[in-house]
């Protein structure tokens, strides 16, 4: 809608001309929690398909289509055996869970899983409460159940209980204690298995991914939690399901587990799609002020940050949810929420109410307990370890979607380094794009993907894969932070400093080149180094620095001479006959030259396809 009508916010909704009659004074209303339209002047009102319905004239189906593609959205009908297969997927495992229930309480094994439970303190009403059982040990005792009960060895394997290999079928799960997965309707879709021995290959085994369940689409106990979640508009998301199960016996009934991660992109995008105003992230004591926990803080601000770019490519930049506010609770050394929850519960609570004077320990917004974790690790009373805090964390603040977020931390990077508010706005302004940096060996393979994909010879410019220009500006911005860590391949590398459109980057290159060491580059130049050296993948063990270098400096190059080939191809179209022959040899000489460029690159290429046939 606010690619049609010039909306501002009011309070809770936005406000603007109605598109449906003509008025000077705004009484169009726009209520982005509702998903809804209203004119007060004319009583136009609706959804987003009315507004297509009326505004363009289409049918509801047409609408849906629409709306769809702009999402993303691949509609499909349904078939009958489609719909038919589910049913029959979901009977396997209510099927299954009846089974692993009846172990639970009818075998001495399963006793023995109800022991390690109590011992646990786990009470016998949260087991029913959480359908709790028991895999015996045996090689088909499921598969066997399955068969009374009607089901084909095909359907037990596509549910993923059971397993197909060489020597015939194999129950997945066996000497386990068994935790149902339900999605959010509360229908078992997976389970979860935990070791009864020291023994065992593996502490948890999940489901594997099947046409029911994916792992990191699925927040375990979100069926029960939904009710408080929302009437509280909060979540706490612990990492595993025995933590979710403790939270919710000892009362804190909006837990959730994220199958043990910190939170993924799609369990994101189920909180936001609920409307949780902000999410609290417990991490277990045994990382908690390590850099472990400042990691994963890292890792939850790369994955909001790309969820909301992804959003906005797909709205247009316009979105009208709010998002959900994450913050992390980080819990006492050796503790995790399963322990605080049943020996000390108030502190828990304590833990998980918002940071303030009053509460030291408590749960902190996102990007201040990165930042706190960053500062920690340098000396910021002197001028190196402030230049390395805000290498590492302005790279961060570039990437903030939210304007009003990046300004409030900037002020917080300005009273750690006492640096002006102004100079870092533009240093973090340099640094953004730095989101979706990948290690050494995926850009490897992006670089050699692309360049595989290029023409041979170039009839003009070739388009930019992915972001046009702003793809090429990462490209500039990847290869010199490559060159920042590894200053003395700057001599060595292939490349131009008219290569380089960013003029700061062309300097820094330029002074790399000479050989002058970065301690005595001019302040501007200085602090950009810095952001840069933030941006560095980092190498993986097998990545040859100077081949990845080497490659991106041949792209670079390449898009270059494109570039102006391009260019010059232009200006001899509309040069007059007689005064096309300097224009002409120019046009000839970058073709030559990009032409020897593609040679360079294809041998480059094959010799790099040589080189992994002999490591394999």
């Amino acid at each position: 809608m606010g690619e049609r009508v010039a909306l501002r916010r009011s309070g809770r909704s936005f406000v603007g001309l109605c598109p449906f009659h003509a008025e000077k004074t705004p009484s169009f209303h726009v209520d982005p929690e509702r998903r809804t339209y209203k004119c007060f002047g004319c009583s136009e009102g609706g959804d987003v398909f009315t507004w297509l319905e009326k505004l363009d004239g289409l049918e509801p189906a047409e609408a849906l289509r629409v709306l769809a593609e702009r999402a993303g959205v691949e509609l499909t009908r349904r078939a009958p055996e489609e719909r038919e297969g589910e049913k029959r997927l979901l009977a396997v495992h209510d099927t299954a869970h009846f089974y692993f229930r009846q172990a639970y309480r009818g075998t001495e094994a399963g006793h023995a899983a109800a022991a390690y439970l109590a011992g646990r303190g786990i009470k016998a009403e949260t087991v029913e409460k959480f359908g709790l059982g028991y895999a015996p040990e045996l090689r088909d005792g499921l598969l066997g159940y399955l068969r009374k009960k009607g089901f084909s060895e095909d359907e037990a394997v596509t549910s993923g209980l059971v397993v197909r290999n060489e020597r015939g079928q194999i129950d997945r799960f066996r000497d386990r204690l068994m935790i149902p997965l339900r999605d959010r309707k509360g229908r078992i879709v997976a389970f979860a298995g935990r070791a009864m021995r020291a023994d065992q290959p593996a502490k948890y085994v999940n489901s594997p991914q099947t046409p029911l369940f994916t792992k990191s689409g699925l927040l375990f106990a979100l069926d029960v939690a939904l009710p408080s979640m929302r009437r509280k508009g909060e979540a706490v998301i612990v990492e595993g399901q025995l933590d979710a199960i403790a939270c919710h016996q000892s009362g804190f009934d909006n837990v959730v587990a994220s199958m043990g991660t910190a939170l993924t992109e799609d369990q994101y995008g189920i909180l936001r799609q609920l409307k949780i105003e902000r999410a609290i992230v417990a991490f277990d004591g045994d990382a908690a002020g390590t850099a472990s926990a400042e990691k994963r803080g890292r890792d939850l601000v790369h994955l909001m940050q790309h969820f909301a770019a992804t959003l906005a490519n797909r709205s247009g930049g316009v979105s009208t949810t709010r998002e959900v506010r994450l913050y992390v609770a980080a819990l006492p050394s050796g503790l995790d929420p399963d322990q605080l929850a049943r020996t000390d519960p108030d502190r828990l609570r304590t833990l998980l109410q918002p940071h303030g004077p009053d509460n030291p320990e408590g749960a902190r917004p996102l990007l201040e307990f990165v930042i706190e974790k960053v500062a920690g690790r340098f000396d910021l009373g002197g001028p190196d370890g402030r230049r390395r805090f805000l290498a590492e964390t302005l790279p961060l603040l570039a990437d903030e979607p939210d304007p009003l977020t990046r300004e409030l931390y900037l002020g917080t990077l300005s009273r750690h380094t006492g640096l002006d508010q102004e100079t870092l706005r533009r240093q973090a302004s340099a640094a953004r794009g730095t989101l979706e940096r990948p290690t050494a060996t995926t850009a490897r393979g992006t670089l050699e993907r692309s360049t595989a994909a290029a023409p041979a010879t170039g009839g003009g410019p070739a388009p930019l894969e992915g972001r046009g220009m702003e793809q090429a500006s990462y490209l500039e911005r990847y290869l010199m932070a490559q060159l920042v860590q590894f200053p003395e391949a700057a001599a060595r590398v292939d490349l131009a400093p008219d290569d380089l459109a960013d003029p700061e980057l062309r300097a820094i290159f330029e002074l790399l080149r000479s050989g002058r060491p970065i301690s005595e580059f001019p302040d501007p130049l200085a602090a950009r180094v810095a952001a840069l050296g933030a941006q560095t993948p980092e190498p993986a063990t097998e990545a040859d620095p100077g081949r990845v270098i080497e490659l991106a400096a041949l792209r670079l190059r390449e898009r270059g001479l494109r570039r102006r080939l391009g260019e010059t191809r232009a200006t001899l179209a509309r040069t007059p006959d007689g005064d096309a022959g300097s224009v002409d040899g120019e046009v000839a000489r970058l073709g030559a030259e990009l032409e020897e460029l593609m040679r360079s690159r294809e041998r480059h290429t094959v010799l790099r396809a040589e080189e992994r046939e002999e490591d394999e």
